[in-house]
């Protein structure tokens, strides 16, 4: 008498268990995708160099309020909390209330840090702002490669490309305003 073959055990032995995974992997990863796909993109802030100045164009809508603009070393891996390079607070001037910063001056501002020395600023600058609430918003910039932007008058170099102060401030859909 002849022995019968030994079919393998998985995945047929547990039929049902194989499917079910493969179902619950499709659909986590498809929620996953319609989820991520569903993130809001954070908007862009822009940079450009004016002679020895960077100045840096925030998004706002009109009802926005800037509490405080804060330039960090990005670079700096060595603690938690990055190196703040340079800081100014409480805008008084419409131009600063509608988030633009000359950074290192404080032009605009009721407080601020002195300028730091040449040497101190690294090659990549983390520049934030945030409002009353704790709110806060941020981007990345390499001087070199705002320094290098070709840009027209009235452009801000952004992670997508040249933007004007309207366009950033677009970004946020303020109601038709800003």
């Amino acid at each position: 008498m002849s022995q019968p073959l030994k079919r393998p055990v998985w995945p047929f032995a547990v039929g049902g268990s194989v499917v079910a995974l493969a179902v619950l992997t499709a659909v986590g990863t498809w929620v996953y995708g319609v989820y991520r796909m569903s993130d809001p993109v954070p908007p862009v802030v822009g940079a450009r160099v004016e002679g020895k100045t960077i100045v840096v164009k925030f998004p706002v809508c009109p009802t926005d309020v800037i509490r405080r603009v804060e330039v960090t070393d990005f670079d700096d891996y060595t603690s938690a909390n990055p190196r703040v390079l340079w800081w100014a607070s409480d805008p008084t001037t419409p131009s600063a209330k509608e988030g633009v910063a000359r950074l290192w001056s404080g032009e605009g501002f009721a407080r601020h840090a002195p300028e730091p020395a040449r040497s101190a600023i690294p090659r990549t600058l983390d520049i934030g702002y945030s409002d009353p609430s704790g709110d806060a918003l941020d981007g990345v910039f390499t001087l070199r490669t705002i320094a290098a932007a070709k840009l027209t008058a009235g452009q801000y170099w952004t992670d997508d490309g040249p933007r004007t102060a309207a366009e950033i401030d677009a970004q946020l859909g303020c109601g038709g305003a800003g």
